[in-house]
């Protein structure tokens, strides 16, 4: 307990119970903002991937195959809605993009497709005759 004395003494030394409490505060402080965070990083590898998200993604510099190559292996949640897509267009996230992110089933752009697809040379078939002398 602290001593109740006039104004002008200092105050008494805190009690060890006093001590033991803020030490007990500190560590449930410390041990359940971690804890919050992790649930958090859980929670968030676990919801479906949206228009905000891609956005923030396309913002944040990263490559836009990259994000492709995520929006295929996440779940997703997207608003395809023509407001939806064309605020993805004025947010400056790429029209290969927004179309993965509206048609998923569709074929990759053909500009991609090209720069994916191996080059092999074409062989030539024709038709030969033969002569029957």
């Amino acid at each position: 307990m602290r001593h109740k004395g006039n104004l002008s003494s200092p105050p008494a030394p805190p009690c060890q119970y006093e001590q033991r409490m803020r030490i007990l505060c500190a560590f449930l402080l410390t041990t359940l903002s971690a804890a919050a965070q992790q649930y958090t990083v859980a929670q968030m590898a676990h919801q479906p991937l949206n228009n905000d998200s891609v956005v923030t993604l396309a913002k944040a510099g990263f490559d836009e195959r990259f994000i492709l190559e995520l929006i295929r292996s996440s779940r997703t949640n997207f608003d395809t809605s023509v407001e939806g897509l064309v605020a993805m267009k004025r947010a400056g996230v790429s029209e290969d993009l927004i179309r993965m992110m509206a048609m998923p089933q569709a074929s990759p752009p053909a500009a991609a497709a090209a720069a994916e697809a191996p080059k092999t040379p074409s062989k030539k078939h024709g038709l030969f005759k033969r002569s029957t002398n």
